[in-house]
């Protein structure tokens, strides 16, 4: 275990002492600082998806300001990145997001105190309940006007960082959302 992910096991250890709504966001602030850490990740680049108890739906858990707004569920059967991740439990990694059919919608949307920029490049996990059937979905993504002023590109060795992260707050999670198989 890396210190990064020994350092989230620590905040998840500190949020499982709170209780409901507190608890919930605890988790998921606590995950997202790790997963921000880990990836060099600027405020507006991580949202956390929750998939509904019918999974029928995706609904923004992190960050507050989409969790929070009037638009924050999407239902699966749109094309959508987080979406594919949802229905086939696989990790996706691609450079050229821009280029792939996703919902732009929410890249309109102001997140912290920077503008709105257009995702480039894209990184999404799910977060697999004791089911072993996605309950949530990480994505985190680099933003630009152009694909070469978003970052550096993604690499599978993030995608193996990010998928150890969200490994390790399954368990976290599935407790502050009170998940049942």
């Amino acid at each position: 275990m890396d210190e990064i992910e020994l350092e989230l096991v620590g905040l998840l250890e500190e949020a499982a002492a709170k209780v409901g709504v507190e608890r919930r966001a605890a988790v998921l602030e606590a995950l997202a600082s790790a997963v921000s850490k880990a990836l060099a990740l600027r405020p507006d680049e991580l949202v956390i998806l929750i998939l509904t108890r019918d999974r029928t739906l995706l609904e923004f858990g992190y960050p507050s300001e989409l969790a929070e707004g009037g638009i924050n569920k999407f239902p699966l059967s749109v094309p959508s990145l987080a979406g594919r991740v949802a229905q086939t439990a696989r990790s996706l990694l691609t450079n050229a997001a821009h280029d792939e059919p996703h919902l732009d919608f929410y890249e309109r949307i102001r997140i912290k105190e920077g503008r709105p920029r257009q995702i480039q490049k894209l990184l999404a996990v799910g977060v697999k309940g004791s089911d072993g059937k996605v309950r949530a979905v990480i994505e985190v993504s680099r933003r630009g006007d152009a694909r070469v002023k978003a970052g550096p590109d993604f690499r599978p060795e993030d995608q193996q960082c990010l998928e150890r992260l969200a490994a390790t707050a399954a368990p976290a999670l599935a407790a502050a959302l009170e998940w049942t198989a």
